[in-house]
């Protein structure tokens, strides 16, 4: 996610022009940004001659990066600008973002702070006799050094006597625990270092739950993900799918429980709120902890030029009495100022009891309503 530089940017005349292009799946971007910075054209005609020629300027320019944007390799682009301000600014993005443009004093940061946040999860590839283990972070697999193996003896147990055969079982068992653990201690390591999200673990059906047993409590603890897999076969590329898959399912359940935590403390009287007016009331008494939002749920309002207070409709500031200017999307100020205060914002894309009241946050005190 781009950092504080961005969400710092000001433009004290309101000719701060924010854009997000997803690269188009037929056409090119010329049209695509044409498209774009056309309503930024007609509503600066309603602004003063100096952001007037501004917005000129900059659409212009904004324009002539259809070519640069066709040779990248980014999946999406965010650009800031203002020639009044001396502002321009291109960022290329990781993730698909909705094509969307708009003018104001400030950025506009809501396809950023409704990204998907990047997952790490620790995985252990393996059967009896072979574990392989990976990091994957951000669709990127790394693997932790050579893989693994243990001596397992003879599989074939014909021709053993009983008591043979069961302590030639007993070795092969405990060589594989040993070998299991060997692979957990790796990812410990770089759990310790930097923390998982979620384990997951794949082999052949019936040792998937041994592997399982035998990670570090620190390990095994964390949310877990499995599935059928071959160490052996294994290759990065069909792991990455894998991975991709889980990553969705993590995040769908964490929505899930997060949404039904913030609805449930609201509605047994605890420390949340519901619906856009307490959640306004929330962030501006600075209460907000955790926020989030039900999908593209957005409604316009208006922020203080000078607090940054945030109302749905006025005039001054019911604070500092300072002019108001109107958002087209409130709901991303309210994302913005929650980061700002050392909160976190979300945006969910499933179902949940959130998306009737679109908005809600878990706060650190009692709001009054």
């Amino acid at each position: 996610m781009i950092g504080d530089p961005i969400a710092d940017l000001r433009s004290p005349n309101g000719s701060l022009i924010s854009v997000y292009v997803d690269r188009p799946s037929r056409g090119g971007f010329g049209a695509l940004l044409s498209d774009l910075v056309r309503p930024v054209r007609e509503r600066s005609r309603w602004m003063g001659r100096q952001v007037q020629k501004s917005v000129r300027a900059d659409a212009d320019r904004i324009h002539d990066l259809a070519e640069t944007l066709e040779v990248d390799s980014a999946p999406a682009y965010a650009i800031f600008a203002s020639s009044l301000d001396d502002l321009f600014l291109l960022e290329p993005l990781t993730h698909p973002t909705p094509n969307v443009s708009t003018i104001g004093p400030r950025p506009y940061l809501r396809p950023l702070r409704a990204a998907p946040r990047a997952l790490r999860s620790g995985i252990v590839v393996a059967d009896r006799s072979l574990a392989r283990t990976f990091v994957g972070f951000e669709g990127v697999i790394e693997e932790l050094g050579d893989p693994a193996d243990a001596d397992i003896g003879k599989s074939n147990f014909g021709g053993f006597s009983g008591y043979e055969e069961k302590g030639v079982r007993a070795h092969a068992d405990e060589a594989s625990a040993r070998l299991w653990r060997k692979a957990g201690a790796r990812l410990l390591e770089q759990h310790v270092n930097r923390p998982f999200d979620y384990m997951a673990i794949g082999g052949h059906e019936e040792t998937v739950e041994e592997i399982a047993r035998s990670l570090h409590p620190y390990l095994a603890q964390l949310p877990r993900a499995t599935f059928v897999a071959n160490p052996k076969g294994m290759g990065l590329a069909t792991l990455r799918v894998e991975m991709a898959a889980h990553d969705i399912e993590i995040r769908r359940h964490r929505q899930e429980a997060l949404a039904g935590r913030i609805c449930d403390t609201a509605w047994g009287g605890g420390n949340a709120v519901l619906g856009l007016s307490s959640t306004l009331e929330a962030v501006n008494a600075q209460a907000i902890d955790t926020l989030a939002v039900a999908g593209p749920f957005t409604r316009s309002g208006a922020m203080c030029s000078q607090c940054a207070h945030l109302t749905r409709n006025e005039d001054s500031c019911p604070v500092c009495g300072s002019p108001m200017f109107a958002v087209d999307d409130v709901v991303a100020a309210v994302m913005d100022a929650t980061v700002v205060a050392g909160g976190s914002a979300h945006q969910f894309d499933v179902a949940s009891p959130l998306d009737v009241e679109g908005i809600g946050a878990l706060t650190r005190f009692p709001v009054p309503a």
